[in-house]
């Protein structure tokens, strides 16, 4: 289970990068690569479907790190502890 949490969170992450380098800051960026995909979504641009792509996958990246810590916690078990006093010792 922490194999398959541990390598989703880092697709989710690399993912996340990709995501925020195609936003576009002031008519620029990566996505000008691709072709600016204005024409594609219409007179709004992008921008409205990059804000809630990133959301959801930034939410992704929350739950799949809360996951890796939950399952990376040691189990704990309870075990009786054996005392010994210095009296026991003979001191």
């Amino acid at each position: 289970m922490f194999t398959f949490l541990l390598i989703l969170h880092i697709f989710t992450c690399l993912i996340l990068i990709f995501i925020i380098l195609l936003q576009q800051p002031e008519k620029g960026g990566l996505s000008l690569i691709f072709g600016g995909g204005e024409s594609i979504f219409g007179g709004g641009g992008i921008s409205p479907f990059m804000v809630k792509l990133t959301s959801a996958v930034a939410t992704l990246l929350l739950i799949t790190s809360v996951g890796l810590v939950l399952t990376s916690q040691p189990k704990i078990q309870k075990t009786p502890q054996r005392t010994t006093t210095t009296q026991q010792q003979g001191r």
